[in-house]
């Protein structure tokens, strides 16, 4: 079955944000007791002014977590937050496994924990980032960092999403954790790159995903390290075996037009951003695509009297106004379904099971249908 949630219609917005942000920079050290093992990060988030260690902005923002390719530095990647964090997105880029031996699997297990790691900053009251980080996420990573993406996404069903660039097989093999990812997949690849030709990489790994909802861009006469900023490493090892047509500049904006509605419609719950995207995939001469993704439109409940509250919910979610026999189903933004019920006039959903985040609430009478935005939050 296809994602429920992506067969909504364009009616609303979840946490999104219009305005744009200053960036803040600040480090951190996670460290993961599991592996007893630390993390250390550079961070960028919006800030209430720019700089090193301002005090983030008001709202609460997704995460994306970066992960960095062979022997290059987080550096490589200054373009990625100096367009996200002004959209309103928390980036963050381990800065382990950069040595010429890299452990891959260490290093996927790194990005994931990050996410784990960031959500405990939203309920520590003594960290700057108190109350400030949404329940959603991103792992994301280039080359080795893509392939440690899929490491990190496997069977992890405390992300969101996947967005990757030009990723690379590693050991253990990314194609294979790629069949045990759960969410939603974006996979950029290049045409032209010859260090992980597609043929070999990122097709392999997004045949593998068995997600509802993934999607294979290939930027025409893309190569693999453009994905990146300057690197000079990463730069020498493309020239042995061919740089790009594609300049770098053209190729980088490429992947800001399609991974930011991409990421705002996984993370924010904007749902008239996927359709941008299908059609940025269907229209545009620079990349070739294919996607399972799907957005199709649906009939309303004329004269709906319908009241839900309060918002957000706690425990209980209360709605009243329903017409007839309603069937009501609440559907998370993976399109799962967690509650199905008939509302009769009131009804009262119990809702201490369901984990804090946005949803959608779809009601069905004789065939037309309305979707509220409902958002629960569990006091922590």
């Amino acid at each position: 079955m296809r994602s429920i949630a992506l067969a909504f219609p364009f009616v609303f917005a979840i946490m999104g944000h219009a305005q744009t942000f200053p960036i803040g920079s600040t480090t951190r050290t996670f460290f993961d007791p599991v592996r007893s093992r630390n993390i250390p990060c550079e961070l960028y988030y919006p800030g209430q002014s720019a700089g090193a260690n301002v005090p983030v902005a008001m709202g609460e923002f997704p995460v994306l977590v970066i992960g960095h390719g062979f022997v290059m530095t987080v550096d490589a990647y200054t373009y990625l937050w100096q367009h996200f964090v002004p959209h309103g997105y928390i980036v963050v880029l381990p800065t382990t496994e950069g040595g010429a031996a890299p452990n891959h699997a260490q290093f996927g297990a790194d990005l994931a924990y990050v996410v784990t790691a960031m959500q405990e900053e939203h309920v520590d009251g003594s960290s700057s980032f108190f109350g400030r980080v949404a329940a959603t996420s991103a792992l994301m990573g280039h080359s080795m960092g893509g392939g440690a993406s899929f490491l990190g996404a496997a069977n992890n069903a405390s992300i969101t999403t996947v967005v990757n660039f030009a990723a690379a097989e590693t050991t253990p093999s990314a194609i294979a954790a790629a069949a045990q990812v759960l969410v939603p997949t974006l996979v950029f690849a290049g045409s032209a790159d010859c260090v992980t030709p597609p043929a070999a990489h990122q097709v392999p790994m997004y045949n593998a995903l068995t997600v509802d909802c993934r999607a294979l861009v290939s930027i025409t006469d893309g190569g693999h390290c453009y994905f990146g900023d300057p690197n000079f490493l990463c730069t020498f090892g493309e020239t042995t075996c061919g740089l790009p047509p594609l300049s770098r500049a053209a190729q980088q904006a490429v992947v800001k037009d399609l991974a930011t509605p991409w990421l705002d419609h996984q993370l924010k719950g904007d749902l008239g951003a996927l359709p941008v995207f299908l059609d940025s995939l269907a229209s545009s001469s620079r990349i070739t695509a294919q996607t399972t993704c799907v957005a199709t439109g649906t009939n309303a409940l004329s004269g709906s009297q319908l009241v839900v509250w309060p918002v957000p919910a706690d425990d209980h979610l209360r709605i009243s106004g329903c017409t007839g026999s309603t069937l009501l189903r609440v559907y998370d933004l993976h399109g799962r379904l967690w509650r199905t019920s008939t509302c009769e006039g009131q009804l009262t959903i119990d809702c201490r099971d369901l984990p804090s985040g946005a949803y959608v609430m779809q009601l069905d009478h004789n065939g037309a249908v309305e979707l509220r935005r409902i958002v629960i939050a569990h006091e922590r």
